[in-house]
């Protein structure tokens, strides 16, 4: 019965709109703006609560990260033979924050 009680407590919230969750797209390009698939996307900090979010950019050259809590993240952008990026982001509940970013090839890289 307690257990019950506890897993009412938390609808209110969820059901209510204060919704603590939003998204994140993240788009990669190169310098001549073509699209980067295969971009590895990942979270060094989240916040608490939040396992670390991890994903490939697909052909079209993004990643989206749907239901996540909202708050400031710390991530970084690595794709073979480009410089690695990192960036900071703060997801707004109950939006979806896009963001784009060109990678640099490494020196060397043809």
């Amino acid at each position: 019965m307690v257990s019950m009680l506890v897993l009412l407590a938390g609808l209110p919230t969820a059901c209510s709109g204060g919704s603590k969750i939003g998204n994140l797209e993240v788009r990669l390009q190169d310098a001549n703006g073509s699209l980067l698939a295969g971009g590895k996307v990942v979270s060094n900090t989240q916040p608490e609560g939040q396992l670390k979010v991890t994903g490939l950019t697909n052909s079209e050259g993004k990643v989206i990260f749907n239901d996540i809590a909202a708050g400031e993240y710390e991530f970084y952008i690595s794709r073979f033979d480009y410089l690695q990026k990192d960036f900071t982001v703060k997801v707004i509940a109950g939006k979806t924050t896009t963001l784009t970013f060109t990678l640099e090839k490494e020196s060397g890289s043809p």
